[in-house]
């Protein structure tokens, strides 16, 4: 790895970790300080409630899911290294696709095993890293807060680890569920609220997780609740793991 992935926290791939998984540029790497301000001048960035995101420590950000930008907004808003997954064939994207490894992403091939990624982020957040990741699993298409599966609750309460809600308003516009990233970008508000204790490591307290975060992410992204999973992949017929 270069220079600009160079790296102030956990993000070494040691044996635990597979190849792929690149490591997080730190934040004043080179590859930070030049893409991380494009990308806000090509989303308009605004972010609101930065400050609950834990500065140093293993930490879950979970976010709406509407578009396949959703974590380069995240990644954008906050000043802290962020990894994030992401399907391998967005690495052939023109320009910023070979890059999204370099900047953190989890390559998964889809209808790969749960169990794979999770074991991949159970070994980051040993690390102490902050993940972004999507309790409803894929990609919402009417923009309401889909029933969130179960991978993130169960995440934060085996590792007990914060869980901070987050929301990107504006990034379907930039980058369409169907369609490739808008040359001239948009208006994007990433919106972050106050981190959620993890839940108990029993099923009941799990569920009752999972109901207080969809209805967090519903009023901070000023929408309603689907009481349906979201469909596989964005709508799509391949399947995707349960929690990105």
């Amino acid at each position: 790895m270069t220079g600009d992935a160079a790296s102030d926290g956990p993000t070494g791939t040691g044996p635990d970790l597979p190849a792929d998984v690149a490591v997080v540029p730190g934040e004043r790497s080179v590859l930070r300080r030049t893409l991380g301000p494009t990308l806000r001048a090509w989303m308009r960035l605004e972010a609101d409630g930065v400050e609950h995101v834990p500065a140093d420590g293993p930490a879950l950000i979970a976010s709406t899911h509407r578009s396949h930008g959703d974590s380069m907004a995240i990644a954008a808003a906050i000043a802290r290294p962020v990894h994030f997954l992401g399907d391998v064939k967005l690495t052939s994207w023109p320009v910023l696709g070979p890059r999204l490894p370099q900047l953190g992403m989890i390559p998964l091939r889809r209808g790969e095993a749960d169990a794979s990624a999770l074991d991949v982020i159970r070994v980051l957040l040993a690390e102490g890293a902050c993940i972004a990741v999507y309790p409803e699993g894929s990609r919402s298409r009417d923009g309401r807060v889909h029933r969130l599966r179960s991978g993130v609750a169960r995440l934060a309460a085996e590792q007990q680890v914060p869980v901070v809600p987050a929301t990107a308003l504006g990034i379907e516009d930039v980058w369409p569920i169907d369609g490739r990233p808008r040359p001239f970008g948009g208006k994007v508000v990433v919106r972050f609220r106050p981190a959620l204790a993890p839940p108990q490591d029993t099923p009941k307290d799990r569920r009752r997780f999972n109901l207080v975060l969809q209805e967090q992410l519903a009023e901070l992204a000023d929408v309603g609740m689907a009481d349906t999973f979201a469909p596989p992949h964005g709508g799509d017929a391949a399947p995707q793991p349960g929690f990105y």
